[in-house]
């Protein structure tokens, strides 16, 4: 009675001989991409960490340069020695931990590219992620969610790991 239905069966299921996943005695590129070779999720989470990162300080860099030296006070009572006008000193301040948080926010990127282009020492990407994502609170991290979210992804890529080879196992 059954052997006039038609059953639909998906390709993933065949297990694989020597002609499957072949196309013309050469091993076919869509077959051979099947599995999940890199974090990415948390390649992801730390690329959007570090553009946040690199956007912000490049904001307090701005900032430091444009706005902060033409402040003025005539309440600020100035340091010791100190003769320039108060905006120029909050510009030194806003500027070196913008540049700081720049270098990490740039370094976090780097790692996430690098973590997407070569998933094999994903440990060492993984690790530079958390550490500068950390560093990256000190430059106020992006709306403190760039560093958040490198945080997350440094954490995620050194728990990742890659999906197992499927073992052919013949039909019994």
């Amino acid at each position: 009675m059954l052997s006039g239905c038609i059953k639909i069966v998906s390709p993933n299921v065949f297990p694989p001989s020597s002609s499957h996943g072949r196309a013309g005695g050469k091993r076919s590129r869509m077959s051979s991409k099947t599995a999940v070779e890199f974090p990415n999720i948390p390649s992801i989470l730390a690329l959007v960490g570090g553009a946040l990162i690199v956007l912000f300080d490049i904001f307090l860099v701005t900032v430091s340069i444009v706005v902060l030296p033409h402040l003025h006070s005539t309440n600020f009572n100035s340091p010791r020695g100190y003769t320039g006008s108060p905006g120029a000193l909050a510009a030194g301040f806003v500027g070196a931990i913008a540049v700081f948080g720049l270098i990490c926010g740039i370094i976090v990127t780097m790692s996430a590219l690098l973590l997407r282009l070569k998933p094999n020492q994903r440990q060492t990407w993984g690790i530079l992620v958390l550490v500068f994502s950390i560093l990256g609170f000190f430059g106020f991290g992006g709306f403190i969610v760039g560093s958040v979210l490198g945080i997350v992804g440094g954490i995620m890529t050194l728990r990742w790991k890659p999906p197992p080879t499927a073992t052919t196992t013949p039909p019994q």
